[in-house]
């Protein structure tokens, strides 16, 4: 997608490049001045001693034939000089010092992180690479999609493109370095084996799985527990988040979804795939312990919703903590595995968080009796019939 060229071995094809129309940006002479900084930091000083003390540093350090490099964009038909791999690494990661030690930090950076399916999965890529990942694969097969941008950080210009190749892009503008395996048709078992990687140095350090289809969570968790992957899932809860954590690489004998669908373990993908099953399994997965607003929405999706009701809020809450416990896991913490909740409104609204006195919220039991119609009430009738008759068919946040 890119092209990292040499200033000497290399000048004719920038030559060509520049002549052609190609846009120049020099990043090179501030990243010269930082790096000589990290060198020694009190040339930091804005003295005119300082100053020439630094011109003399750089001009001693041969950086510009040593290790500057010409990046092309071509997709914005952009030319940018900058630091090799090494430099720009330390540049990017700067900021990060005592935060994350110099050891967690070359070990985030050489990690492999493996991420299906790039909604959520896009938040949590941009994250791990702000905080110095460099090593993907990334498997996506939808396109970007006008009710995608409520929550991608996306442009109008890019509707009909696929999420994958947006992906790549932005990753590639933080970092020109980061090296990214891409699977454009999306995960499937027939590039399990290649995704996933097997017991040697390409198998992934960590899964963030993502994804929508319910067959391919299943299948890709028994192939990650057989692997001993550790997979990280990060589920939307209105404003807040579920962090479902399986630690295969410490416990291969972990049951997969914490056995919360453990009577699906034995179902086939066309099975996992039925979807007189759906409502069952997301009740399984999910549980009844989320917010009021999303147990609503939850049972309108396939009637007034096409699929999973999401907020911007929470897939940036996702996209922080997700690459947060990939990073821990990737590092060596002891983090287990298990359920975590962030719930951004209980912290600020205490118990008014629970409260179900509006027409698009619903209490725990009237949630469990709509997704099991066949246990008690019609799905429709929870959602109507509590509802005061002018308050019915109102739009969130009117009063």
């Amino acid at each position: 997608m890119i092209e990292i060229l040499h200033p000497t071995t290399d000048s004719a094809r920038i030559a060509e490049l520049l002549d052609s129309g190609f846009r120049y940006v020099d990043a090179w002479a501030g990243s010269l001045a930082e790096l000589v900084v990290l060198d020694q930091f009190h040339l930091a000083a804005d003295t005119p001693e300082a100053r020439v003390e630094r011109a003399n540093h750089i001009a001693a350090l041969r950086f510009d034939e040593l290790a500057a490099r010409y990046v092309v964009f071509p997709w914005r038909r952009t030319v940018v000089k900058m630091p090799d791999t090494e430099q720009f690494w330390r540049l990017r990661t700067a900021r990060n010092r005592y935060l994350v030690d110099i050891g967690e930090q070359r070990t985030w950076s050489e990690a492999l992180i493996g991420i299906a399916g790039l909604s959520v999965g896009a938040a949590a890529l941009s994250v791990c690479s702000l905080t110095g990942a460099r090593r993907f694969r990334l498997a996506e097969r939808d396109t970007l999609s006008a009710t995608n941008l409520n929550r991608l950080a996306a442009s109008v210009c890019d509707l009909g493109e696929p999420k994958l190749l947006l992906a790549q892009r932005r990753t590639l503008e933080i970092d020109p370095y980061t090296r990214i395996d891409a699977f454009p048709d999306g995960y499937a078992p027939e590039v399990a084996d290649a995704f996933l990687g097997g017991h040697g140095t390409d198998r992934l350090a960590v899964l963030l799985e993502e994804m929508d289809d319910l067959p391919m969570k299943f299948d890709i968790r028994r192939r990650a527990k057989a692997a001993r992957i550790p997979v990280v899932m990060v589920t939307d809860n209105g404003d807040n988040v579920l962090v479902d954590i399986e630690r295969y690489d410490l416990d291969p004998a972990y049951p997969i979804l914490h056995g919360r669908a453990e009577f699906a373990a034995r179902w086939s993908l066309a099975e996992l795939g039925d979807p007189a099953r759906r409502l069952r399994l997301v009740d399984a997965i999910v549980g009844s312990r989320i917010t009021p607003r999303m147990r609503y929405s939850l049972t309108q999706v396939g009637r007034t919703l096409p699929t999973w009701p999401q907020l911007g809020t929470a897939a940036a809450v996702a996209g922080a903590v997700g690459a947060m416990v990939a990073r821990l896991i990737a590092c060596g913490s002891g983090i287990h595995s298990g359920r975590y909740r962030v719930d951004l409104d209980e912290l600020l609204l205490g118990a008014a968080a629970g409260e179900t006195a509006r027409w698009n919220t619903l209490g725990e039991a009237e949630f469990r009796a709509a997704m099991h119609p066949g246990e008690g009430s019609s799905p429709a009738t929870p959602m109507v019939s509590r509802a005061p008759a002018h308050r019915r068919g109102r739009c969130a946040g009117t009063s």
